[in-house]
C-alpha cells in the first residue's frame, strides 16, 4: 500500500555553507582539458567544493619551481583546505602518490619532491601512501597510465573533501627528513638556485632574509651567470633604470629585479641559472 507524502511547513531559508575549498596547482597550462577534466571529476564527486586555482603555469615537469610556489602561498588559506598539486614527470611509474595532513591543511602530490618546502615549514605531518586498489573502490573506469590527476588524485580530494579518512585510501608513510632548502647564512648547506622567475621577470632565489637591513649589510652580492648584482633597493621604483638590483621580495626571499623591465631577459637567466652569494 503506498503511503501518502505528508506537507510540512517549509523553514525559512538558512544560509549556505560554503563548501570545502580545494586549491589546485599544475604544469598544464589552460589550453588543453586537463584542467577542467580534474575540476569536473571534482565537482561530479562533490558539487558544493570551491575549487581556487593556485596556478597551472610551473613550467612542465619544474618539480622546485612548483615546490616553493606552494610554500608560497599555503598559509593564506582557510583552514581546512585541501591542496592538489601534480606536476608529475613519474605519472605511471613506481612513484607514490601521499596524501599529507598538517595542523591546518590537507596536501595531496606524488611523492617527488613536490611538498618538501612545506614539509620543511610545517614539521609535524602525517602522511599516508595512497593504493590504487583503495582507489579502485571508490572509482568507475579505467585508470590512465598517462592521467593520474584525473583518475586518481581529483577522485581522492573530492572524497577526502566529503570527510572520508584518509586512513582509508592506503598506509601510513613517514616522510623523510628535509633539510632546508633556503640559503639565509654562509653555513647553510643548500645550494643557491633559483626557485621562480614571475611574470614581471623578477628573478626569485632561495636566498632567505629574516631581516632586511641585516641581509643588505651581510651580502655584498649575488653572481647570476656571469653577471654579478650588487646594489640594493628597498622598493621597485627605487632602482635606477637598465640596472639588476637586489631586494627582498614578498615571501621574505632574495630576488633581482629591473625598474619596470624583465631582470630576467636583462641577464638571459632560466630556472637553470647557477647561483652564487658573496657574503661580506
Amino acid at each position: 500500500m503506498a503511503h501518502s507524502k505528508k506537507r510540512h511547513a517549509q523553514p525559512p531559508p538558512e544560509e549556505k555553507t560554503p563548501g570545502k575549498i580545494i586549491a589546485l596547482l599544475t604544469d598544464f597550462g589552460l589550453q588543453d582539458a586537463y584542467v577542467s577534466s580534474m575540476k569536473g571529476v571534482m565537482l561530479s564527486i562533490n558539487s558544493s567544493l570551491n575549487i581556487v586555482d593556485i596556478t597551472h603555469e610551473i613550467q612542465p615537469y619544474r618539480i622546485r619551481q612548483a615546490a616553493y610556489v606552494l610554500w608560497a602561498v599555503y598559509n593564506y588559506f582557510p583552514q581546512g583546505t585541501i591542496f592538489v598539486n601534480v606536476v608529475d614527470p613519474g605519472v605511471g611509474s613506481t612513484r607514490r602518490i601521499i596524501v599529507m595532513k598538517s595542523k591546518k591543511y590537507t596536501f595531496i602530490a606524488p611523492d617527488n619532491g613536490l611538498l618538501d618546502f612545506v614539509v620543511y615549514q610545517e614539521k609535524n605531518v602525517s602522511s599516508v601512501e595512497v593504493t590504487q586498489a583503495s582507489l579502485k573502490k571508490l572509482t568507475t573506469g579505467d585508470i590512465s597510465s598517462t592521467f593520474h590527476g584525473r583518475d586518481l588524485i581529483a577522485p581522492l580530494a573530492a572524497y577526502i573533501s566529503n570527510d572520508v579518512s584518509i586512513r582509508q585510501f592506503g598506509t601510513p608513510y613517514q616522510q623523510p627528513e628535509v633539510f632546508s632548502p633556503f640559503v639565509s647564512s654562509r653555513s647553510d648547506v643548500a645550494p643557491m638556485c633559483v626557485l621562480n622567475i614571475d611574470v614581471y621577470g623578477n628573478i626569485i632565489t632561495n636566498l632567505r632574509s629574516f631581516e632586511i637591513e641585516k641581509s643588505m649589510k651581510g651580502i655584498q652580492a649575488v653572481s647570476i651567470g656571469t653577471n654579478m648584482v650588487s646594489k640594493w633597493i628597498r622598493y621597485y621604483d627605487e632602482a635606477p633604470e637598465n640596472t639588476p638590483c637586489l631586494i627582498v621580495g614578498s615571501s621574505g626571499l632574495v630576488e633581482i629585479s629591473a625598474k619596470k623591465n624583465s631582470a630576467a631577459r636583462f641577464l638571459r637567466a632560466t630556472l637553470d641559472s647557477k647561483l652564487k652569494v658573496y657574503w661580506r
